[in-house]
């Protein structure tokens, strides 16, 4: 990989693998982050040694290189155990940027280890350039897991670039990696769902950013491998979709323990409910249908750079309408399940009420957009796309 001089071992387990080896941990804290509002340093530590943080890493820096694809799987596994934990992965799993980076972002990122942990947020503040690189400032709004950040990876606009510059025809958006240092974190996560994701806001007061610890989503990678060859934000936009679609599986698990040993008002166990069952066969069939075109949709991209060849636009936005299906379907379910629960998940100690703030809430992120079904929808009849990427 270019002029790297820093090499880590690979970890020997297979990420399919690393959900169920992490559930132990993941059960054991789950409640400590809920109270905590963020993830506690032994849960951080045991997702940083089991290698949780390093799933799109290049090999080179210790990473599994893994296909986009088995990536989504992995945060629905995890999802399906905790929501809030699969949210950091998702957020903090920002290894392939170091097919992007120069090797001098990369030197200084992994100089300490092959676990570097990165918050982002594509929410752009104001890029000014200045000799040398850009002076950064602004304030990002939810940026999950900012306390446990060892750095932020946070977009900034440059209103008026050199022409021909962007790649797009826009202002240039460029992610900027900065220090902890270099920001303040303040605590403005005061919710009633994601509590445990942590997502505060972060602010840069004219930070020097110099040019080579900073990137643009339209760059064409330096390393030509089949994990990099997508465009950088399809590396990062499913992966809430994919901890959504777990996280609604996980709401029907708990129905499924609960229904069981619980009553309704009429004295008959939940379980023996017509109503319960239908809604339970449903929701089964929902999520699987919702996590399996989510999943196929990306494995039809992971193919086209496996073979070399770019996607072409049906397929990215394919991806786009299958993420905005697994929104609409995880809001069906969550509330279906909120309501076969009966009394119980109305008790701030049940898991089934605790997944569905969570869900709920995890299903207003923006990349979650039902709006974005425009996309496939304007060019399956030829109309312009009208959004700055597909």
């Amino acid at each position: 990989m270019s002029s790297f001089t820093i090499t880590y071992p690979t970890k020997s387990v297979d990420v399919r693998e690393l959900p169920e080896l992490l559930r132990p941990a993941i059960e054991k804290h789950r409640g400590e982050a809920e109270d905590l509002g963020r993830t506690p340093e032994a849960l951080v530590q045991a997702l940083r040694e089991a290698g949780a943080f390093r799933l799109s890493t290049p090999r080179e820096l210790g990473g599994f290189e893994a296909a986009p694809a088995t990536v989504l799987d992995f945060f629905t596994r995890v999802a399906r155990i905790d929501g809030p934990t699969a949210w950091l992965l998702w957020n903090f799993n920002l290894g392939f940027s170091a097919a992007w980076l120069p090797d001098e972002a990369v030197s200084a990122v992994w100089a300490a280890g092959p676990d570097p942990l990165a918050a982002n947020s594509g929410q752009p503040g104001l890029l000014t350039a200045v000799e040398g690189g850009y002076r950064l400032t602004g304030s990002w709004k939810i940026v999950s897991g900012s306390h446990t950040a060892e750095w932020f990876m946070l977009a900034g606009l440059r209103p008026t670039p050199t022409e021909g510059e962007t790649g797009w025809g826009g202002p240039e958006l460029r992610f900027c990696v900065v220090p902890r240092d270099a920001v303040k974190v303040l605590d403005t996560w005061d919710v009633a769902g994601m509590r445990a994701s942590d997502s505060n806001s972060v602010v840069a007061e004219d930070v020097l950013v110099p040019s080579e610890m900073t990137m643009s989503l339209f760059d064409a990678p330096r390393l030509d491998r089949p994990s990099y060859r997508l465009p950088m934000v399809h590396l990062v936009y499913p992966g809430c979709a994919a901890v959504l679609i777990g996280m609604a599986q996980a709401a029907i698990d708990e129905v499924i323990a609960l229904a069981p040993g619980k009553t309704g008002v009429d004295g008959l166990l939940l379980a023996a409910k017509d109503t319960v069952q239908v809604a339970v066969g449903r929701a089964l069939s929902q999520v699987a249908a919702a996590r399996g075109l989510l999943l196929e949709t990306a494995r039809v991209m992971d193919q086209a750079s496996e073979e070399g060849r770019p996607t072409i636009d049906q397929e990215r936005a394919a991806l786009r309408g299958a993420i905005a299906h697994v929104t609409e379907t995880s809001r069906a379910v969550l509330v279906a399940m909120y309501e076969a629960g009966s009394s119980d998940p109305l008790y701030r100690s049940s898991r089934l009420g605790l997944i569905f703030r969570d869900g709920m809430a995890a299903a207003q992120a923006a990349n979650l957009s039902t709006a974005q079904w425009s996309i496939p929808g304007r060019i399956a009849l030829g109309q312009p796309v009208g959004w700055p990427f597909v």
